[in-house]
Formats: structure tokens, C-alpha cells, sequence
């Protein structure tokens, strides 16, 4: 790191101090390579700066509070306002905040998420999902399980990201219809003409797609027949023939062109202001624990036909999130020279016990904010017990165990006062 680098990012972790927090959305502007990245962490490690925007900053409604705290209590990770409760995963957040500035730039990459069961996987995705929002990136996560979206049929899966893909401003409706919606917005402000030259490189069939849609949302010819069959091409639904014709579609999407379309999609989307699509994989069930050895193999290939052609689907971020198993396993179905490079892997690293007893005193302010009560003293000291009990080797079991004394505690009281629980 020279000098002059120094004085940039010495201004930077200033202007960090002044915040209270840094966090990489606060400098758009900002790229760095890996000895400078270093170095600013380094030096906010050092200063106490913390990584993202600390929890204390962030406002969430009732509603979301009891939402979060419902999904704790089943062991669920809640899908909303992560960031509220988040501690640490300082690594994690520093490794895909440099990832989407690279894929930002016209690149793609494939990352994978080694972490065991119930040690924050999938509540890490979230987090994961929450900065490449704000990174103005069009996101989806997908679950990928044997029974509901197994990786040996790629396009369930195929079908599972483009209903999953959501947007900063919309993140719990399906964005391709918003983004659609965007793009004939577009076409209004900056005329039909215009829009056709900046989806002329897009493939035919997409092309043609578009155009069906901008026509059957038309007022003088609205069809929702016809918009509801785009979207259907588009998620990679199976259609008749005569349906694919009545849009001006050759070919649908199948196994061997999704990816590309997918790729297609990304280039529309940047067109449209965002800055690519991010894609995480959760993977609830390891590939290894499924009972047919076909549907193992053919898993194995489908997720390295995404390994494979991923350089040919720029501004596309993707990341498999797994467990150790699958690292065991994978090259017995992989050839060699597809072996996963070490730097490729985020490690999901262990929560401290400072970090767990901070991630208890966020559960107890939201446990308060959505039942509209204050948590006594004795109460949150039983739980920061809970934090240093190593009885609770698991995010997930100190999280339930937690939001039992808590329910516990409030169901007595409520009994007490006859109050309705």
C-alpha cells in the first residue's frame, strides 16, 4: 500500500469514525484491490470502527419485530431486516462487498459458503442478500432441497431464481414483474425508438418477448392472456407451441440455454439502472444425502455446468452455500481440473461469545419492540447466560433457547395479570 493510498483510506476511516460505522454502500465510487482492502480493515479493526450499519442505527416496525421473532422461535431464520440483529460476519460482508464491485464491472463469479448446520448459514445469506440490495443489485434466494427445488432438475431451479429475483424498493414482490414494469416506464420517458436500440443486442426471442409485453400491457390492446404467457416463458415454464408462437418465441429456455438467457436478463436489468444479479443457493439438503445415485450425479453436473459457464454471464454473482460434506464429496463427481480453489470459499466464521452476547441483547430489543414490553433485568441476564453456556454449541440453539425464556417470561406474567397472551 503506498503513500498516497494510506492518505485515501485514512480519510475514508475518518470519515467512518465520523459515522460511527463504515460500510462500502457510503462510497460507490470506491474500488480496491486486495492489499488495499486489507489494510482499511485492518485499520478499522483497530480503531473499534464496526463493519456495516451497526443495529442501534436501523429502525424496524412492530410488525417486522414480530415477524422476526416468530421465525426465531421455530429456528427459522426471518427473511426480513436481518440487519437489525445482525452481529459480526465482518470477513463475509468485507469478501462480497469486493465480489459485487468486480461483478459491477462486467466480470461474474462463483463463490461457495462453507458452513455446518445451524452455525448461521442460511440467516448469513440473508445478510448476504441485504448488501447486494443496497448494492443496487437484483437478488434471489433460492432453497434447494431434494422434494421442493432439487439441483438435479435445473429448471426447477432456473424457475425458482427468476421468481425469487427481488429488488431493493420491492423486496417482497417478484421483481420481474416489477423490472418489466420498469422497462415499459422507460419506453414511456425515453420513447419506443430509443428502447428498441438499447435492447438490439439482446437475443431474438427476448426481443420478442419484451415486444409482447409491451403490447399486451398496451391500453388500446391490453391481453393479459399474452402477459401472463411472457412471464411464464420467461421463468422457464413449459408452454405449448402455439402458446410460444403467440409471443414470437423459436425455442423456449431448457437446461441448455438458461444460463445464457439468465445472462440476457442480467444485461437487461443493468440497461434499467441496476448493477447485475446476484443469486444465492441454500442448500437445505446436501447433494450427498440424496437417496438416488442419478439424482446425485446429475446434481453434481448441473452445478458444475454453473461453474462452467458462468464466464459467459457477466454481472452475474453466484454463491452456493453448503457444508463441509460437500467438499468431502464433490470431486468424486467433478474432474480434476474443476477443483475448487481455496480463495473461491467463504468461510462462514464462528460467532464469538461477545458476539453472542450482543446477539442476545438485539434479540431482547426486539422481543420488547414487538411485544410492546420492557425486558427485566433478571430476564436478560438469564439470557446472557444463555450466550456463555457452551451447553448451546449453535447459533441456532442459543437463538430458540433464548426466545424461550423470553416467551416463558411473558406468558407467566400474562397468566398473573389475566392478561391475553
Amino acid at each position: 500500500v503506498t503513500m498516497d493510498d494510506r492518505t485515501e483510506l485514512s480519510d475514508i476511516v475518518r470519515q467512518a469514525r465520523d459515522r460511527g460505522y463504515f460500510d462500502l454502500v457510503d462510497f460507490p465510487g470506491l474500488k480496491l484491490d486486495l492489499e488495499q482492502l486489507k489494510y482499511l480493515t485492518g485499520r478499522l479493526q483497530r480503531e473499534g470502527i464496526p463493519f456495516g450499519v451497526p443495529s442501534d442505527a436501523l429502525s424496524i416496525s412492530q410488525r417486522d419485530a414480530l415477524v422476526i421473532v416468530n421465525a426465531l422461535r421455530t429456528g427459522i431464520p426471518p427473511s426480513v431486516s436481518v440487519t437489525s440483529f445482525s452481529v459480526g460476519r465482518h470477513d463475509l460482508t468485507v469478501r462480497l462487498n469486493a465480489d459485487l464491485q468486480t461483478v459491477a464491472q462486467a466480470s461474474s463469479l462463483v463463490r461457495f459458503m462453507n458452513a455446518d448446520y445451524g452455525h448461521g448459514k442460511t440467516h448469513g445469506l440473508y445478510l448476504l442478500r441485504d448488501i447486494a440490495l443496497r448494492n443496487e443489485f437484483v437478488v434471489s434466494v433460492v432453497t434447494l432441497s431434494e422434494n421442493s427445488c432439487p439441483m438435479h432438475d435445473f429448471m426447477s431451479v432456473y424457475h425458482s431464481i427468476m421468481w425469487g429475483l427481488r429488488t431493493d424498493k420491492e423486496r417482497n414482490e417478484p421483481a420481474l414483474e416489477n423490472v418489466l414494469g420498469r422497462w415499459l416506464d422507460d419506453i414511456q420517458h425515453i420513447g419506443e425508438e430509443r428502447a428498441k436500440g438499447i435492447i438490439s443486442r439482446l437475443p431474438n426471442d427476448l426481443k420478442n418477448a419484451l415486444h409482447a409485453y409491451y403490447e399486451s400491457t398496451s391500453p388500446l390492446k391490453s391481453n393479459e392472456e399474452k402477459r401472463v404467457l411472457v412471464l411464464k416463458y420467461l421463468s422457464g415454464a413449459k408452454l405449448q407451441v402455439r402458446d410460444l408462437r403467440q409471443i414470437g418465441i423459436q425455442r423456449p429456455i431448457n437446461n441448455s440455454n438458461a444460463l445464457l438467457m439468465l445472462a440476457h436478463m442480467a444485461s437487461l436489468f443493468r440497461n434499467l439502472k441496476y448493477k447485475g444479479i446476484c443469486i444465492l443457493f441454500d442448500e437445505a439438503e446436501s447433494i450427498h444425502s440424496f437417496a438416488r445415485l442419478q439424482h446425485k450425479d446429475t446434481a453434481y453436473g448441473n452445478l458444475l455446468q454453473i461453474v462452467r459457464q458462468s464466464q459467459n454471464t457477466p454481472h452475474c454473482y453466484f454463491l452456493y452455500a453448503t457444508t463441509p460434506s460437500f467438499f468431502d464429496n464433490y470431486s468424486d463427481y467433478w474432474p480434476s481440473k474443476y477443483r475448487i480453489n481455496p480463495g473461491d470459499v467463504l468461510e462462514l466464521e464462528r460467532l464469538s461469545v461477545p458476539e453472542l452476547v450482543k446477539l442476545t441483547s438485539n434479540i431482547c430489543r426486539i422481543y420488547s419492540m414487538a411485544y410492546g414490553s420492557e425486558i427485566p433485568e433478571d430476564v436478560e441476564q438469564a439470557i446472557r447466560g444463555v450466550a456463555t453456556d457452551s451447553v448451546y454449541d449453535t447459533v441456532g440453539d442459543t437463538v430458540r433457547r433464548c426466545v424461550a425464556i423470553l416467551d416463558e417470561r411473558r406468558q407467566g406474567v400474562s397468566m398473573r395479570t389475566g392478561e391475553s397472551t
